[in-house]
Order: C-alpha cells, then structure tokens, then sequence
C-alpha cells in the first residue's frame, strides 16, 4: 500500500524530501517537525501534536480532515485495512 504514498514520500533512514517529506521514524514522533528544513503547511504545523498509530489513521483517512487547508493533495484511503497496512509499515521504518 505503501506504493500510493511513494509517489510523492520517500520512507528511508536518511532518504529526501520530494513533494512529501520523508516518513523515516514518523511513528510516535512530533507532527510537522522530523524534517526541519521541509515546507510542511501553515494548517499542518498548527495542528501539533503527536504522529501516533490513531492519528496517524485519521490523517491517512482523509488529510483535510485533520489539517483544514493542507498542501497534501492526497484525498486519503477509505479501506481501513489499507490504512493499517500503511501504519504497520511506517511503524517498521
């Protein structure tokens, strides 16, 4: 499932940024903050936090959702089995 995201993250230990930020221990780490020098969007940064499995679910669900006004442009995975693979693999990372 990973693939979908792929298009525009890298989840690597040391991988870059594209038109994503790269997702390497994302997982129970603060929001908006891994990579320091990515543009994450006003609407993002301002919802704090931390990236843990349930938000992590609600994000992948549907991004607008959780950060009105995102710059990601993905609408989101409505499968929750999908959503779990993607966090079991982020989780890995």
């Amino acid at each position: 499932m990973f693939r979908r995201c792929a298009a525009c993250h890298t989840v690597g230990a040391g991988g870059g940024d594209t038109d994503g930020p790269n997702l390497h221990d994302v997982v129970n780490n603060p929001v908006a903050s891994r990579r320091p020098r990515f543009a994450y969007s006003a609407s993002l940064a301002a919802t704090g936090g931390t990236w843990t499995p349930a938000r992590l679910d609600a994000w992948l669900s549907n991004p607008r959702a959780v950060a009105p006004g995102t710059s990601m442009a993905f609408a989101g995975l409505p499968n929750p089995q999908d959503r779990a693979d993607v966090i079991a693999y982020l989780t890995k990372q």
